[in-house]
């Protein structure tokens, strides 16, 4: 782990330097894209940092010279960041920005934060980043005003990349932040990218909150988040990746039940924020599933219910589990312990 980390610390430094910027799409984009780069013979291999971390196109060895230097590239390759085979050179990671480095931020150490997460194609354990990320992070800054006072402990369930467990660590840096994943891959980048953001996050292996610590337990916890997989189980039984697959009901199963369990670890003052998609029904396209759920789930006070993305993931649409659903919308919810 420490040889892992010291190179992918001279990689985002290298990348920051050259000002490197990857906003991550979709799978589905990514792999359009793809798609019509291998089409033509001149746009097929890697040019650029962007071509090589970003899309994951491979590349010779002398192209990834004219990109990575030499200081850095055979560390990448001993680590296995960088694999040959057949004399091309891949990617077994991407990276991507949150703040894009040529627009001025507010917080300036912010202009360089990258996270490293799977590359492309996913494969079953992959990590993922992509357009759920930004707007989660995003929807995050909202908790400063449902909490009366800076939070003392913080858990970030489902933690993935471990993108929600560093903002909270960056914006409450008193506060003590775990991060649990049923995937250790996503314990390990998540693990990572907290140390190249400069916090410090305690990664768990946890299916939910099994791994949460007991004298937590009994003093309570101030704040969970959560951006659980959401996407419906298969019709036809097919598993799909750790990351998205939310189970029964739609694929509210997970979501329901990290709201469900989370009520019993939760300080008195403690909220629950939640980002998760809700599949809309054709027949009734008013009805929400999930926020009837959450008006009855007892001794619950939902503060906040907002629609995030009217309309996410509608390559889903239409078929499978979504054979009679017109359009999946993503939304924001913040739950407290009625006391």
């Amino acid at each position: 782990m420490a040889g892992d980390t010291t190179a992918y610390g001279a990689l985002i430094e290298h990348l920051a330097k050259v000002k490197y910027a990857f906003v991550c799409p979709s799978p589905e984009t990514q792999g359009r894209v793809v798609r019509k780069r291998t089409l033509e013979t001149s746009t097929a291999e890697a040019k650029t940092a962007q071509d090589f971390f970003g899309w994951n196109l491979p590349c010779t060895r002398e192209a990834l010279k004219s990109f990575v230097p030499d200081t850095i590239l055979d560390v990448l390759h001993h680590t296995g960041i960088i694999t040959l085979s057949d004399d091309k050179y891949r990617s077994t990671v991407r990276v991507s920005n949150f703040y894009l480095p040529h627009i001025p931020c507010r917080h300036p150490e912010s202009s360089s934060l990258y996270y490293v997460h799977s590359s492309f194609p996913a494969a079953s354990d992959a990590v993922f980043f992509g357009p759920d990320t930004y707007l989660f992070v995003s929807w995050l800054h909202k908790a400063v005003r449902h909490l009366p006072d800076a939070p003392s402990s913080i858990i970030d369930v489902c933690c993935g990349s471990g993108a929600g467990a560093i903002h909270m660590a960056r914006t409450y840096r008193e506060a003590k932040v775990l991060g649990l994943d049923l995937n250790p891959r996503a314990l390990s980048l998540g693990d990572i990218n907290a140390q190249l953001a400069g916090v410090n996050v305690d990664f768990h292996e946890s299916n939910l909150y099994a791994a949460v610590p007991q004298n937590l337990e009994s003093s309570g916890v101030d704040v969970i988040v959560s951006n659980p997989p959401y996407i419906a189980s298969t019709t036809e039984g097919e598993d799909l990746p750790i990351y998205a697959d939310g189970g029964a009901e739609f694929g509210l199963g997970i979501s329901l039940r990290i709201v469900e369990e989370a009520l019993k670890i939760l300080s008195t003052n403690g909220i629950i924020m939640l980002y998760t998609g809700v599949a809309i029904p054709t027949v009734d396209p008013t009805h929400d599933a999930l926020l009837e759920k959450l008006h009855n789930i007892e001794d619950t006070d939902l503060f906040e219910y907002t629609i995030l993305h009217p309309d996410m993931w509608s390559e889903e649409i239409g078929q499978g589990a979504y054979a009679d659903v017109c359009r999946i919308q993503v939304v924001g919810a913040v739950l407290k312990r009625r006391n």
